[in-house]
């Protein structure tokens, strides 16, 4: 799925205009990306985070190129409390606050979930 264009059938109602959104894995076409796409026309500036930095650019300029809102990125390995602590630090200093956190990351482990 490319991120180039907003369909018309997503035309926002304003309903986060003023708010800061933070997504995490956001980098590609999946989800994290999707969520940070459909706030812009909500009205949002968006951060978005993901450990893959070269991904996590390219994502980033296809939402800004987008020209629906302000868009920046911070690296963030959300295993990394440290990590955790420097996006929301960033986010705060670069957009001057933090209104909604989405947080899409997901981190799997090699028990079986029991039944």
């Amino acid at each position: 799925m490319s991120l180039t264009a907003v369909p018309d059938e997503i035309a926002g109602h304003g309903l986060l205009t003023g708010k800061v959104v933070v997504v995490t894995a956001a980098a590609g076409t999946g989800i994290g990306a999707a969520t940070a796409r459909r706030a812009w026309p909500e009205g949002a500036d968006v951060m978005v985070s993901d450990h893959h930095e070269r991904r996590l650019g390219e994502t980033r300029d296809q939402l800004a190129a987008l020209g629906l809102g302000r868009v920046e990125s911070v690296v963030c390995d959300v295993t990394s409390t440290a990590q955790i602590d420097a996006l929301i630090a960033s986010t705060t200093a670069r957009m001057g606050r933090l209104d909604v956190l989405v947080n899409n990351a997901g981190l799997g482990g090699q028990t079986p979930v029991a039944t």
